[in-house]
């Protein structure tokens, strides 16, 4: 770096610039409302850590980190505030703190992501990228077990185009995003204009300054000298993606796409769109128009194409009432599997009555009704809730926030999770944002599911971007387990995805239809789910022993005084 530019880099003006880069690069990686990058997004991860480069102090790299990530994650989550404001009646100036809330626990991610750039910047640049590709996928995947909702995931926003993240099958959503972030690293290493090698070209009094902290004591460093490790970053980064895109092509052009499949394992399905007004749904008033509804939409589909035997989807709560009790209406219902010889797979709210409690317990259920009488097969329960759309933690169980359960309260968490099986189909249920979590659907294919079914509601989010990100967040599920999905929808996204992440058929929104799509029955496990669950211990145990033995940690620091002492 020559001494002029060294003398015009300041990294506090910086900063600034470069985490507007990365809120940027959160935003327009994710899909937004205006145009979306995926590839965008890797700018992301690089602001974070140069942020963390270019602190003075843990403290400045931990704030500027997490205000990033908050830009950023509040640009591309603006539409939390949507459904407590539209739905749950709450005015904007407490709907927009509660969005706040949510991203500024789910952007601590950034914060500890940049302080770790900058307590690692004494590594060899190399080791200091695959610490931080190691740690993202650890923050990744710990995030998302402990806060719930792992909506800024890195593959999620690359998920858009499949030939970025074909590597999901292997390692998984949260590793493949360590892996890009890797890759994204050293290229940045090898053309940015670095903090810490601002030295190399100055004067020999300069290059003899140490780097101090905010106490005063020097603080060890990697870089600088002639910054010999820049074309070697660089190499190991163009290495890195073209491994990814590489594996990601060949695994495209070994399974062609095939946009209807036919054949024995295979399985046609008609999805069915209400479009329900979600603040018209639960009024009782309006069950039977409902009903209707969703009854003339599925006898004039398959009025067009006498002969099928689809499996029919409705998404998630479509029957807005207890379809085990209700009298007027179920009957109805089930007469649609009796009369076209084709099974139902349709959401309604579920009761189960317990002899130690007064009242019943409630839930999110989807029912599976067969021929040749619309009898209950089998049925789901949704296990992953949304907090305070289908219950309230207790620690926020206060009374204003009650007019965010609509139609019947608080649900119960489901234990009935097994696949719904009728004649060869296995069907591996995920109700709403439960096909963001892979755990999940690694469940349901480990206990004999040989496709997956996603039934949602995304009518809470309007004309947002959140049902573009839903989907894509839940295709990388696909991926992970090798296996086709059905996702059916109240106001879209309705889609079909492929077993490599591709769309094979996508509905509009905010329409009344029909849609006809088909997929493939998988037997075979991906090798991510063979792998499971040993990817994140491996990555944690890694980072671990890099972080104690790799140059430059502490057991490796105190062997050199060792060795040298041992010298003769």
């Amino acid at each position: 770096m020559s001494r002029t530019h060294s003398a015009t880099f300041r990294p506090d003006n910086t900063a600034l610039f470069v985490g507007l880069i990365g809120a940027a690069g959160i935003w327009l990686g994710f899909p937004n409302d205006i145009a979306g990058l995926p590839p965008l997004a890797l700018l992301w991860p690089v602001a974070l850590a140069w942020l963390g480069l270019c602190a003075p102090t843990r403290g400045a790299a931990l704030r500027r980190g997490w205000l990033c990530n908050l830009a950023g994650g509040m640009a591309a989550l603006y539409w939390l505030s949507m459904p407590v404001h539209n739905v749950g009646g709450l005015p904007w100036f407490l709907a927009v703190p509660c969005a706040l809330l949510i991203a500024a626990c789910i952007s601590s991610a950034g914060g500890l992501f940049s302080l770790a750039a900058y307590a690692l910047r004494h590594r060899p640049p190399y080791m200091w990228a695959i610490l931080l590709g190691l740690l993202w996928y650890v923050l990744e995947a710990v995030y998302a077990l402990a806060l719930g909702f792992p909506w800024l995931e890195l593959s999620g926003a690359l998920a858009a185009w499949p030939l970025l993240v074909q590597g999901a099958d292997t390692v998984g959503a949260y590793g493949l995003s360590g892996l890009w972030v890797m890759a994204a690293l050293w290229c940045a290493l090898g053309i940015l204009p670095h903090p810490l090698a601002a030295n190399a070209g100055t004067s020999s009094d300069e290059k003899k300054k140490p780097e101090t902290n905010a106490s005063g004591k020097s603080t060890p460093t990697a870089f600088g000298g002639k910054n010999s490790w820049r074309p070697a970053c660089l190499v190991c980064g163009l290495l890195m993606t073209g491994l990814l895109l590489g594996y990601g092509g060949l695994r495209l052009y070994q399974q062609p796409l095939e946009v209807a499949p036919t054949g024995p394992q295979s399985v046609q399905a008609l999805f069915v769109e209400g479009n329900i007004d979600q603040n018209q749904k639960w009024l009782p008033a309006f069950q039977r128009q409902t009903v209707d509804l969703y009854l003339r939409l599925t006898y004039d589909a398959l009025a067009q194409r006498p002969g099928e035997r689809p499996l029919i989807i409705w998404p998630e709560t479509a029957l807005p009432f207890f379809f085990e009790t209700n009298l007027l209406h179920s009957p109805r219902v089930r007469q649609l599997p009796a009369v076209t010889g084709s099974p139902l797979l349709v959401g309604a709210p579920g009761l189960e009555r317990r002899a130690d409690k007064k009242e019943p317990d409630v839930f999110n259920r989807a029912f599976l009704l067969t021929p040749p009488d619309g009898a209950i097969a089998a049925h789901y329960d949704k296990e992953h809730l949304v907090p305070f759309g289908e219950y309230l933690p207790e620690w926020l169980n206060w009374g204003f926030l009650e007019a965010l359960l609509q139609g019947v309260g608080v649900y119960q968490t489901g234990t009935a999770i097994a696949p719904l099986r009728y004649d060869n189909l296995a069907l591996g249920m995920l109700i709403c944002y439960e096909g963001i979590f892979p755990w999940l659907a690694q469940a349901r294919v480990e206990d004999g599911a040989n496709i997956l079914v996603d039934i949602s509601n995304d009518g809470w989010f309007g004309a947002t971007p959140a049902p573009r990100q839903h989907l894509y967040l839940t295709a990388l599920r696909a991926l992970e387990q090798n296996r086709w999905i059905l996702r059916g929808t109240n106001t879209g996204i309705s889609v079909v995805v492929d077993n490599r992440g591709r769309l094979t058929m996508r509905g509009a929104q905010f329409k009344e239809q029909a849609l006809w799509g088909s997929a493939a029955l998988e037997s075979t496990p991906s090798m991510y789910h063979r792998l499971w669950p040993w990817p994140l211990p491996i990555a944690v145990a890694l980072l671990a022993g890099l972080l104690l033995w790799a140059p430059g940690g502490k057991a490796s620091r105190k062997a050199k005084p060792e060795a040298k002492r041992d010298t003769p």
